[in-house]
């Protein structure tokens, strides 16, 4: 079993460089046993608005620096992050609950994103464009555009405030990073990292609160210009109406209802080992996880043997353990939420194929937010297990007769963040990936989102991108400036 280490931070909100006593305060339990880790300070509204006016004036000598020295920071974070990486991991899988195998893995994944924008942070180009007019010449330039609110959830608390906060450095923003109440310990976690590196007071603020304060404040306060958030749909729309009062830019990775669509030529056995890798994946907490497994009904009986032989063979527990597969849902209410989706399906007609309540078997967990990860099959679009994220470790199968009729299930969904499509034809496989209405399609691959590359959402499922170099441009503006050519000759 991992222990928690000793913290190297303190618990309270992070302000110009110094930590801050806050008016309230937040537990935060471990969701395996429900057993405290810590109380932590929670900001309120003036030493919100301080943080955002710290990070405003922050802004006047940081935009000016050189976007090498930048970058330079970014990667040393990101080596910094390297070295405590075991730390890291063990506070994240304490607090998250995900399995220490996999927390070690959003460690990596986050530090990509420092070493990527550190990177990129000299690449921000513009370009020289020609004039009508033969004497003169534009000249357009990549600004930054100023104090930057990010916004993250529980799910990936590490790697979603990385890759909003790298950007948004590398681009010459300052920022007030606001993480989500259940886990706000590893984002206090990274103060520290951010000094060791060279990041000046005030370019980067931590304010744990609570979220409707936070989005309130952030949406009206003047010197705020960008916000970006990865949350639910609701949650992203209220934000959305409240920037649009004074017109900020918004950026937001929302919800999602994947698509996983199995052809008739795929090798089973691969497939299901990455159907359940990615539904055990954080429990099934994942906004891009597969929310509709469809399968062809010429392999439907073979592909759910297979399935259901590596979900009982799986380890659900404590992610502080050794060999767990799976580890809890976030709380309780989680829990009720995801039976209430099963509860309804079964009984439309949907069969349980099987459970693993392996959990069950640790009297230590039996105040933990668990539920058994759970196979169902003759679902049918119509169940709100099919037309709702259900975000938690259900597998709902889904049979089809043809490709064309998959394809169109698959897309008669409001969402469009992520999909999925496996087989061995690969032609079939680009051309079945290229109609579905998503964002980013995994093609025999079941985590396909890296930081060299743009994810985002269309439809209900959120604007902009993060990652690749478009993930920069969200946190600048463009300039154009017409200027006479000089003329030498004269």
């Amino acid at each position: 079993m991992k222990s928690v280490p000793h913290f190297w931070f303190e618990p309270t909100p992070w302000v110009d460089g110094q930590w801050r006593r806050g008016m309230g305060e937040i537990t935060v339990p471990n969701p395996a046993t429900n057993l405290t880790l810590a109380t932590v300070m929670r900001a309120e509204e003036e030493l919100i608005q301080q943080a955002i006016e710290g990070a405003d004036r922050a802004f006047a000598e940081w935009k000016r620096r050189s976007p090498v020295d930048r970058g330079n920071m970014l990667k040393r974070t990101a080596t910094l992050m390297i070295a405590r990486r075991d730390d890291l991991a063990a506070l994240l899988s304490a607090e998250q609950g995900k399995p220490f195998a996999q927390a070690l893995g959003e460690v990596d994944y986050a530090a990509s994103f420092f070493q990527w924008f550190g990177e990129e942070a000299r690449r921000s180009y513009g370009r020289v464009a020609a004039h009508p007019e033969a004497e003169r010449e534009f000249f357009v330039e990549h600004k930054p555009i100023g104090v930057a609110g990010l916004i993250t959830p529980w799910n990936f608390p590490l790697a979603q405030g990385a890759k909003k906060i790298a950007a948004a450095l590398a681009a010459g923003c300052t920022a007030v990073w606001k993480p989500a109440e259940r886990t706000p310990l590893i984002a206090l976690a990274m103060a520290p990292l951010f000094t060791e590196a060279g990041i000046p007071k005030g370019v980067l603020q931590i304010v744990p609160a609570r979220g409707a304060v936070v989005g309130k404040i952030f949406a009206e306060h003047p010197a705020m210009r960008v916000l970006s958030l990865t949350g639910s749909t609701a949650t992203g729309s209220a934000l959305m109406a409240d920037a649009a009062r004074s017109i900020k830019r918004v950026s937001l990775e929302l919800g999602g209802n994947a698509p996983f669509i199995v052809l008739p030529d795929a090798d089973l056995e691969f497939t299901a080992e990455h159907v359940l890798r990615l539904k055990l994946f954080v429990s099934g907490q994942v906004c891009v996880t597969a929310n509709r497994i469809f399968v062809h009904e010429s392999i439907e009986h073979e592909f759910l043997e297979i399935l259901s032989h590596k979900l009982k063979n799986s380890v659900v527990g404590n992610g502080l353990a050794e060999n767990v597969d799976a580890g809890p849902l976030i709380h309780r209410q989680a829990c009720q939420d995801v039976d209430a989706l099963v509860s309804q399906a079964i009984s439309a007609g949907a069969t349980l194929v099987c459970r693993n309540s392996t959990f069950e078997r640790d009297p230590s967990l039996k105040e933990g937010s668990f539920y058994a990860p759970t196979l169902l099959s003759d679902v049918q679009d119509t169940m709100q297990i099919a037309s709702h994220e259900i975000f938690g470790p259900v597998i709902p199968v889904l049979r089809y007769s043809s490709v064309a009729d998959a394809i169109c299930r698959a897309n008669d969904t409001p969402y469009g963040l992520a999909g999925y499509v496996y087989g061995q034809d690969m032609t079939r496989c680009r051309a079945v990936a290229r109609e579905l209405e998503v964002g980013i399609v995994g093609v025999n691959e079941w985590r396909p989102l890296k930081a060299e590359i743009p994810f985002g959402g269309i439809k209900q499922s959120g604007i902009g991108a993060e990652g690749g170099e478009e993930g920069l441009h969200e946190f600048l503006c463009t300039q154009v400036i017409s200027m006479p050519k000089p003329d030498l000759v004269r």
